[in-house]
């Protein structure tokens, strides 16, 4: 494949941005592609015409879709399902044997049948079956796993125009760490575009505008189960977000008033001190500390000293959100 002076970085923005729904400009490709030698040649790109052979340039592609955080995991790029031969070939051979014959003979029926009904989905409950009533439980996970690579194949190939979702407009990743307006597309308090570009980049997120960082807080809270009022961002009196639990009414005094601290430096008594004064005066059951650092030795002596109901959300448990929140979770955090 032949790209002309500045058009890989644009083939790749233009790609990633329809698949995932992120906007990424040229440096923002070479730092998701950090540590791998893609940047050298995107730059280099730049100025010059390039040369990659096609699994280069899918190689490249599958990469940044989980650098962004589009996928949890890298995709290998296995189109055929070849690598459940060499799961099941010195144990299953026969019934994995049995149902590619079984794919290869009905899965063109089935399209045939979406395309007659004039429907962009295809039923794969035939094909399933038929492994089922030949070869049991196990041929129905043959030909899940069988439907699972071709998925894949169709939906994160840089090739084809079919995606996991349809996005209205693309976000400005820029946009994370500078701050916007923009309303969510998915999600209410955040964009679900930038939680997972979070959960696979965690560096960044003492990077991130300390409005996203409010928003991300709220938004965890909200997919528990929380009734959750995000401050104003401005005059807010030291309160960033209000958590209510689950059937109590907003008008009611909160269950947990929270400080959001995104920042390198420890969190200070003197910020512990402010929220329990605020937990005091809204007659709220607990105060909680979120940040990208953690809380200070004197901060923590004093809650212990004074017995605050204050507790602490450092940037380990961050993480374990972030990997809530790729799939939202179910079941109530209590706090």
């Amino acid at each position: 494949m032949t790209f002309d002076q500045g058009v890989l970085a644009d083939s790749l923005s233009e790609t990633a941005g329809y698949k995932a729904g992120l906007a990424l400009s040229v440096e923002e490709l070479c730092d998701a592609l950090s540590g791998t030698s893609y940047p050298d040649t995107i730059r280099a790109s730049e100025e010059y015409v390039v040369r990659l052979r096609s699994e280069e340039y899918e190689a490249l592609f599958y990469k940044l879709l989980h650098r962004i955080g589009y996928t949890a995991e890298e995709y290998d790029g296995d189109v055929t399902g070849a690598k459940y031969f060499h799961k099941y070939r010195d144990t299953a051979l026969e019934q994995w044997t049995g149902v590619t014959k079984l794919y290869v003979r009905m899965w063109p029926k089935m399209m045939k049948a979406a395309h007659e009904a004039k429907t962009k989905q295809m039923d794969p409950r035939p094909f399933i079956m038929a492994a089922y009533k030949k070869y049991g439980q196990l041929g129905v996970t043959m030909a899940m796993e069988r439907i699972e690579a071709l998925n894949k194949a169709v939906t994160l190939s840089p090739h084809s125009l079919i995606r996991y979702r349809k996005w209205h407009s693309p976000i400005a990743l820029a946009a994370l760490f500078k701050g916007s307006k923009e309303a969510p597309e998915l999600g209410r308090f955040i964009d679900q575009r930038y939680i997972d570009f979070l959960s696979q980049n965690e560096d960044k997120l003492a990077l991130m505008h300390w409005r996203k960082f409010e928003q991300l807080t709220a938004e965890f809270f909200d997919r528990e189960g929380y009734s959750v009022e995000l401050g104003p961002g401005s005059n807010d009196e030291g309160v960033d977000v209000r958590v209510w639990k689950p059937g109590d009414e907003v008008t009611e005094n909160p269950h947990c008033l929270i400080q959001c601290k995104r920042q390198k430096d420890k969190v200070e008594k003197v910020v512990v001190k402010g929220l329990m004064a605020d937990v005091q005066f809204e007659g709220a059951d607990l105060g909680l500390v979120v940040t990208t650092s953690e809380l200070s030795p004197g901060s923590r002596s004093t809650i212990a000293a004074r017995s605050y109901p204050i507790k602490e959300i450092d940037k380990n448990g961050l993480s374990r959100w972030l990997q809530k929140l790729r799939t939202p979770g179910t079941g109530i955090v209590r706090v």
